[in-house]
């Protein structure tokens, strides 16, 4: 698997990570919302989603993996 250097990383504005963010199904990207930004664990997410707490870990895991994808497309295509 290739890395993403932190010069590309650096690049990305706002714009670019909303966009990539809306590549997501809508539960991977809510669930990544409250965790990564809004700071809920997954107990609570899972309370609030009416979901197992393992669900909840599974969806981030997918989320982060798809944004992986993504972003690696996205540098590789910009250089």
């Amino acid at each position: 698997m290739p890395m993403i250097s932190a010069n590309a990383i650096e690049t990305l504005n706002v714009q670019d990570i909303l966009k990539m963010m809306k590549e997501l199904p809508a539960i991977q990207m809510a669930i990544f919302n409250l965790y990564e930004i809004d700071g809920y664990s997954h107990d609570e997410i899972a309370e609030l989603l009416v979901i197992p707490a393992s669900s909840s870990r599974v969806y981030l895991s997918r989320a982060k993996e798809k944004l992986r994808t993504v972003l690696r497309s996205e540098t590789q295509r910009h250089g």
